[in-house]
C-alpha cells in the first residue's frame, strides 16, 4: 500500500475517533476528572499496602515524593519559574487541604476497614454540592437532592453489617471528616481561579511538614520494600498526577458536574481492593457503592 493510501486510513480513523469522542471543553474536563478518579482508586490499596506504618511517615515520605515528581515534570516543560513562585498562603492552604484529607482517611482505614473508609470518604462529592450552593445562594436542584440522598444511602448501606453493635462512630467521624476537608478544598481551588499548578509545591511543604510531625509524635518506623513501593506510588499517583487532573477540572467545569462524576471512585476503589486481596469487601459495602453511583447520574443529570 502507498503512503498517500496510509495517510488517507490515518486521517479516516483520526475522524472516526472525533466522531465518538468529540472534544472541546466538557470532553477535555470529563477526561482530566476520569483521569484524577482512576488514580484516586487506588489510593486505599496503597494504602492499605503502606500500612501499619505511622500515617505521618507515609503521608509525608509520599508526599515528598510527589514534590520531587513534580519538580521534575516542571523542570521538562521549563516551569519552574512559576513552580517557585506560588504564593505561600496558597501553599499552606493546599497542603492542609491534602494533608488532612489523606490523614483523616489513614486513620479511618484503621478503626473501620478500607473498603467501609472509603465510601465514607467518598461523601465528599455530596459536601461539595451542597457547599457549592450555598456559595451561589441557591437550592439543590431536586435530582442534585437525591444524588446527595443516595450518596449518604450508600454510606448507611457499607456500614449496615457494623451497626449491631460494632460501628466505630470515631471512625466514621474521622472519614467524615477527610470529606468535608477536600470538599472545602475543591471549593476553595475552584475559586482562587489559580492558573498555574499549586500542587506539587505545596506537597513539598505538606512533606516537611509531616515529616516533622511523625519525628515528634510518632515512634521511629522503617517501611518494608512493599511499604515503600506503595508510598512511592502515592506520591506519584493518587497525590501528585491525580490532583494535577483535578485541580485543573475544577478551575475548568462546573463544580456539581464534576463532583457528581467523583461518585465513581468508591467503586472502582473496591474493584482494586478486591482483586487484589486488600481488603473485605462485602455485599454491602458493593451495594452502597452502586447507591452512590446512583447518586452520580442523579446529580450529573441536574443543570
Amino acid at each position: 500500500m502507498s503512503t498517500a493510501t496510509h495517510q488517507r486510513g490515518f486521517d479516516q480513523f483520526k475522524a472516526w475517533v472525533r466522531s465518538v469522542f468529540p472534544g472541546g471543553p466538557k470532553a477535555k474536563t470529563y477526561a482530566l476528572v476520569g483521569g484524577a478518579v482512576v488514580l484516586w482508586a487506588s489510593w486505599p490499596a496503597l494504602a492499605t499496602v503502606a500500612y501499619p506504618a505511622p500515617p505521618l511517615l507515609a503521608l509525608g515520605a509520599s508526599a515528598l515524593v510527589g514534590f520531587l515528581f513534580s519538580f521534575m515534570l516542571a523542570a521538562k516543560q521549563k516551569a519552574l519559574t512559576s513552580f517557585a513562585s506560588v504564593p505561600f498562603k496558597t501553599l499552606a492552604f493546599v497542603a492542609i487541604g491534602l494533608m488532612g484529607n489523606n490523614a483523616f482517611y489513614l486513620a479511618a482505614i484503621a478503626r473501620i476497614g478500607p473498603a467501609e473508609a472509603n465510601v465514607v470518604h467518598y461523601l465528599w462529592p455530596v459536601f461539595l454540592v451542597g457547599l457549592a450552593s450555598v456559595l451561589h445562594r441557591r437550592a439543590p436542584t431536586l435530582l442534585q437532592t437525591l444524588g446527595i440522598a443516595c450518596g449518604f444511602m450508600g454510606v448507611a448501606v457499607a456500614l449496615s453489617p457494623q451497626m449491631g453493635g460494632g460501628l466505630d462512630l470515631i471512625g466514621v467521624l474521622l472519614g467524615t471528616c477527610g470529606a468535608l476537608t477536600f470538599a472545602i478544598y475543591s471549593v476553595g481551588r475552584s475559586l482562587a481561579q489559580v492558573e498555574t499548578n499549586v500542587v506539587g509545591p505545596s506537597l513539598g511543604l505538606a512533606g516537611i511538614a509531616a515529616m516533622t510531625a511523625h519525628f515528634v509524635l510518632e515512634p521511629a518506623y522503617w517501611p518494608t520494600t512493599g511499604q515503600w513501593l506503595a508510598i512511592v506510588l502515592m506520591g506519584i499517583g493518587p497525590f501528585t498526577v491525580a490532583n494535577i487532573f483535578w485541580d485543573k477540572a475544577t478551575r475548568e467545569g462546573c463544580a456539581a458536574t464534576i463532583s457528581s462524576l467523583a461518585f465513581l471512585t468508591p467503586l472502582v476503589a473496591m474493584i482494586l481492593l478486591a482483586v487484589f486481596g486488600l481488603g473485605v469487601v462485602t455485599i454491602a459495602t458493593v451495594v452502597g457503592a452502586l447507591f452512590a453511583i446512583a447518586g452520580a447520574v442523579l446529580s450529573s443529570g441536574s443543570k
